[in-house]
């Protein structure tokens, strides 16, 4: 290869100051807010969450009990990280020498690499086990027999345990070969194997009502907008290194599939990034949904360099530059807060010792931010926080864990969206948000309450109409729904693309629900706004406390049909 001279250094050493570098970007960068709420996940370690499986619950165990701060939690990513790397080195035939130097800028050019080489997600053991799975993949390949069958299946089993998206992975990645693959016993042991693995997981779903599965299959529609389309394209020009599309696009376009195994990568790649731009039509995408593309586009364009090494010169340039645009922002997110012109990324510090400072030792609400509950956990130092889901929010582990009933009637400090439409609260802002804040003497807990609302005369239901509904409620404690912070009744109507209507019954006629008894809550008319679009819908009921919107998932639903009133 023409890129640099033959070099000696050890590919160990080059590992090991990727390890390193990770270590210490772990130890001095502010964590993220996901990173707290898996940190929540590991102190409940499980088969199973609302939001992934159990992967990245097991890598934050690793560390948080004896390593201190967000080094603490990031350990087990960091190992995660470096083996990564390590299989990915492996995957390019180990390369030494001239091939080595273009390998490592390749892999330190990348920016999911790199941000995922200490960040604690999913994405950090996703990474992991799809080097491992194309490792064990191009081995079968070569030699389908039950051994190598069966390391395929572990490995199908890791990427499901680390981000569903490894179904995806597995599909686009055995479609060129599916026929021959379906006549081969080795890539049945790999399918067996694999469900066996996977089945703990499986179980857990099944016995919490598979909410994952919910979640991810029906939980993310919204209507569609064409700006989830175009920043999902921006986001792919953006997260594989700007600088190195044109070589991804060459490698692609004027090399071609040498093998069976570079084929199924070239599938990969197009499979993927054509199914997460078709979930552009059900809602937002997230930019490293798509991450674990960088490694097999790292594979075929280390592939392509080899057979054209008049790409050499300029490829390594560009990752050389592409890396060290990496290595500045790197430093700028670990630089003490002090030194920067701009307000230092993830510094959610400050806020939280100015909260702890108020709230004492009383447990923090939130509505509606999971994140924002688990960062007052960690940088308080363990301090109690909950966080409740309303309409205009997605639902988390913390919906599943039930935990808030510890809270309930009890002194918090609600700390409420800015939008809150309530007398006295004060205004409280997070690194970047305005919240309202808010202290509650005697604070009801109100989203285990199930109300089952009596099946409505028709199924078509026509805007401005009266009809009559009764809703009886079972809630596990006994429930104050007139006291400090009321609690209102509403009709919620969520349309087939998605959107959702919500609007106020008439005042709720009793003053508390019993502890594990069933009552009638509500017993008159559900007025039906004059404005509610036409078209098929389901129509459902939440309390809501007094100026937010009504909490989610209380009552069973209905499906209805708003018809054209005459």
């Amino acid at each position: 290869m023409h890129a640099s001279r033959p070099g000696n250094v050890h590919p160990y050493w080059l590992l090991l100051a990727w390890f390193l570098l990770n270590l210490i970007q772990a130890a001095v960068t502010p964590l993220d807010p996901d990173e707290t709420y898996y940190w929540m996940y590991a102190s409940r370690l499980d088969w199973g969450y609302f939001d992934h499986p159990p992967a990245v619950a097991l890598l934050v165990s690793l560390g948080m009990d004896w390593l201190p701060g967000p080094l603490g939690i990031r350990f087990g990513h960091v190992l995660a990280g470096t083996a990564t790397v390590a299989a990915l080195y492996h995957l390019l035939e180990r390369p030494r020498g001239a091939e080595l130097t273009l390998a490592a800028a390749l892999i330190f050019a990348q920016p999911m690499l790199q941000v995922y080489g200490f960040i604690a997600t999913p994405d950090g053991p996703l990474l992991l086990f799809t080097v491992l799975y194309l490792l064990a993949y191009r081995r079968f390949l070569a030699r389908p027999d039950g051994w190598s069958g069966l390391w395929w299946g572990l490995t199908m089993a890791g990427l499901l345990y680390s981000k569903y998206h490894g179904i995806v992975l597995i599909t686009f990645s055995v479609l060129p070969k599916l026929g021959w693959l379906l006549r081969q016993r080795g890539a049945w042991i790999a399918a067996l194997s694999g469900l066996l693995l996977f089945l703990p997981h499986l179980y857990w779903q099944y016995t919490n009502d598979y909410p994952s599965f919910r979640y991810h299959l029906g939980g993310r529609d919204d209507p569609y907008q064409f700006k989830f389309t175009t920043e999902y394209i921006l986001n792919q020009l953006l997260i594989f290194s700007p600088l190195l599309v044109y070589h991804y696009v060459k490698a692609l376009w004027k090399d071609r599939a040498h093998d069976d195994f570079e084929r199924a990568c070239r599938w990969l790649i197009a499979g993927f990034m054509l199914f997460f731009l078709y979930t552009t039509t059900k809602g937002g995408t997230e930019a490293q949904w798509t991450a674990l593309l960088s490694i097999p586009l790292v594979f075929l364009t280390f592939q392509a360099a080899r057979r054209f090494p008049a790409w050499q010169g300029s490829l390594l340039r560009l990752c050389y530059l592409s890396g060290a645009l990496l290595l500045v922002a790197r430093l700028l997110i670990a630089a003490p807060r002090d030194w920067l012109p701009f307000d230092k990324p993830f510094d959610h510090a400050p806020w939280v010792e100015r909260l702890a400072a108020r709230a004492g030792d009383r447990p923090v609400i939130v509505e509606n931010s999971y994140r924002l509950a688990s960062l007052y956990t960690f940088y308080s130092g363990g301090r109690p926080a909950w966080t409740f889901t309303d309409v205009e929010y997605r639902p988390s582990q913390y919906d599943i864990w039930r935990g808030d009933t510890a809270f309930h009637d009890r002194p918090v400090v609600l700390l409420g969206q800015a939008d809150w439409k309530t007398e006295g609260a004060l205004p409280f802002r997070t690194q970047k948000r305005d919240m309202l804040l808010r202290e509650i003497e005697h604070f009801q807990v109100a989203a285990h309450v199930s109300l089952f609302p009596s099946e409505l005369p028709r199924s078509v239901l026509l805007p401005g109409r009266k009809y009559s509904i009764r809703l009886r409620a079972l809630s596990p404690q006994a429930v104050d729904l007139r006291g400090e912070l009321p609690l209102d009744l509403f009709a919620i109507l969520w349309d087939a693309d998605g959107g959702k209507r919500y609007w106020a019954l008439a005042p709720v006629r009793i003053n508390d629900l019993a502890a594990g008894e069933e009552v009638l809550l509500y017993d008159g008319p559900l007025h039906l706004p004059p404005d509610l679009p036409v078209g098929e819908g389901v129509l459902e009921f939440g309390l809501a406390y007094r100026g937010m919107p009504p909490l989610r998932g209380q009552s069973g639903s209905q499906s209805v049909t708003i018809g054209v009133r005459q």
